[in-house]
């Protein structure tokens, strides 16, 4: 109980926004926004919201540092649909990142709501 207890004091510190207003920050925000795209190489081959980085989940996992410049900016992390992103937010969260943005509905709400989408 305690535990779950801080676990959800922890998860007050990530903002959690719907696509259209990730949208919206993108297109008008003057603060740079990291976003990170947690699925697979050949997923984010095959479509990626514009000017994403991908590193995937995995990885991120495995040594948390390869992000650690982006510790006090914001910082969008999705994959398919949630549950890649949720593990390494989870990680951020254990590693004292300051301003983590989870997607409602991940890559999945993206593509539904018709949003742009960059391939390689």
């Amino acid at each position: 109980m305690i535990l779950l207890l801080c676990h959800n004091s922890l998860m007050a510190h990530v903002e959690s926004i719907d696509v259209l207003e990730l949208q919206r920050k993108l297109e008008s925000s003057t603060e740079t926004i990291f976003l990170l795209d947690v699925r697979s190489k050949q997923e984010y081959q095959s479509g990626h919201i514009k000017n994403s980085i991908n590193i995937p989940h995995d990885v991120l996992i495995k040594d948390i540092n390869l992000i650690g410049e982006y510790r006090n900016e914001p910082l969008v992390v999705y994959c398919r649909s949630g549950v890649r992103a949720q593990l390494v937010i989870d990680k951020l969260l254990d590693n004292d990142f300051n301003h983590i943005i989870d997607i409602n509905g991940d890559m999945l709400a993206w593509i539904e709501s018709d949003l742009p989408i960059e391939k390689d």
